[in-house]
């Protein structure tokens, strides 16, 4: 099995009430992996439906779409549906807790068959460059 390349454009899904988490979360990204680019569509005003139409232009331009997962997440509208238009854009989906102790994910993501795997920056950087990361 070939290593892949490392994507540079992420897309980040998440619900806004996670905003810190998903903050700290770039932040370490940033610090552990300079050449990835996060992006995401946070919805700062309301504009109807027109979000879907900038939220899957951010998809199309990434090469995979990491879902961040916090304790209400599953019930994320926006969240399931830029998790299922990730897949139908064959899009690589990763999910991510942000929290310990959640229960529930989005319904998205246990119909593509993704699951949540821990925070951990060095896990996830692997498992987008195709290379296993083994804890010292």
């Amino acid at each position: 099995m070939g290593s892949r390349t490392m994507p540079s454009n992420i897309f980040l899904s998440f619900a806004m009430e996670h905003k810190s988490l998903v903050d700290q979360f770039r932040r370490q990204v940033k610090e552990s992996c300079s050449a990835m680019n996060l992006r995401d569509y946070s919805i700062k005003e309301p504009v109807e439906g027109a979000w879907k139409a900038y939220a899957e232009q951010r998809i199309r331009a990434s090469t995979a779409t990491i879902c961040l997962v916090g304790d209400s997440t599953w019930q994320s509208e926006p969240v399931n549906w830029e998790v299922r238009k990730s897949a139908e854009l064959q899009k690589r989906v990763l999910a991510v807790y942000l929290q310990s102790e959640i229960r529930k994910v989005p319904a998205a993501l246990s119909e593509i068959g993704v699951a949540p795997m821990p925070w951990n920056i060095k896990a996830i950087v692997g498992e987008l460059s195709g290379t296993e990361y083994r804890a010292a």
